[in-house]
């Protein structure tokens, strides 16, 4: 079985000018992040997701705005998460469904522990749930 989905707390360094936060190939994450995008113009309330990841692991920043997260296991086990702080990343493994609902406004930056032409989408839930028996 993969690992479980999680919220990770990222450093924060503080002045008079902000908050930064980062990511390290340091263990700060469970892999080293080979592809980097962003989800952005988010207009109106957005659904996005509903998909697995069959060879690849993700992280999720919420940059700004609110991001709410259901992710199911292979077991059936469900995971809910809102993301609303840019401190704070959300590993989801692969092999584990992900819905995402985009409040007016978020932003979110993904990093992935491999690249676009070499990730495995599986986008039908039923063949999701065969992969689980």
């Amino acid at each position: 079985m993969t690992e479980k989905p999680r919220l990770i707390t990222l450093p924060k360094v503080n002045s008079k000018s902000g908050t930064l936060s980062f990511m390290e190939v340091d263990g700060t994450l469970p892999f080293d992040v080979k592809q980097l995008y962003w989800i952005y113009n988010i207009e109106t309330e957005a659904h996005r997701g509903d998909h697995a990841h069959l060879n690849t692991d993700r992280v999720i920043v919420c940059i700004s705005g609110v991001i709410d997260v259901v992710i199911e296991d292979m077991r059936g086990n469900l995971y809910e998460f809102q993301l609303n702080d840019p401190a704070i990343v959300l590993y989801y493994p692969r092999l584990h469904w992900i819905k995402l609902r985009f409040h007016q406004g978020a932003l979110a930056t993904i990093g992935a522990s491999d690249t676009f032409k070499n990730d495995i989408t599986i986008k039908d839930f039923q063949e999701f749930k065969k992969l689980m028996v």
